[in-house]
């Protein structure tokens, strides 16, 4: 047998046992759907922030420092799903650049907290009308209620991964 029709088989047999349960494969096409749209979004958005000289990784972190100016270094590495010393590395270039500041923690001086600094707020400005941008595209033909109806589903998956990953830390 070809080994085309080998791999065809394969896929074949795996397909016709992950319909037998029910209600696998509509899980399986959504979380699919995320997963890949995140990544295109993200894909999308690098491609225009290359305009700017900002890597992914940068425009990533400033992003959270944004939405959440003044967390720590360590906490920053593992909301970005880095190693502290990568985060580190990365926070010293941004600082070098002048868009972000690592100020001492006021009750230990060990642990280092990351604003922002105005000298970021071109940058956001330029991220912010590439992402208008995106929105347009991307959003075409999507209505501001089914817009909110995806963000609310979204958050509850969210919640309860988050609530999963406690609960099994705690068992751990």
């Amino acid at each position: 047998m070809p080994q085309d029709r080998i791999e065809s088989a394969g896929a074949e047999a795996i397909r016709l046992k992950t319909l037998s349960k029910p209600g696998y494969v509509e899980h399986e096409e959504l979380f699919y759907l995320i997963v890949e749209l995140s990544r295109h979004i993200s894909t999308q958005f690098d491609k225009l922030m290359l305009r700017h000289r900002l890597t992914h990784s940068q425009w990533w972190a400033l992003m959270h420092i944004y939405k959440q100016e003044g967390l720590t270094q360590s906490a920053l590495a593992t909301l970005m799903q880095m190693g502290r010393a990568s985060a580190g590395a990365l926070l010293e270039k941004l600082a070098a650049a002048g868009w972000i500041e690592r100020r001492p923690d006021p009750s230990d001086s060990r642990v280092r907290r990351v604003f922002l600094t105005l000298a970021a707020i071109p940058v956001f400005e330029q991220m912010q009308a590439e992402g208008e941008t995106q929105f347009k595209v991307f959003l075409k033909g999507v209505t501001l209620a089914e817009e909110r109806q995806l963000i609310d589903g979204l958050r509850r998956i969210r919640t309860n991964s988050e609530q999963h990953d406690a609960s099994s830390a705690l068992e751990s």
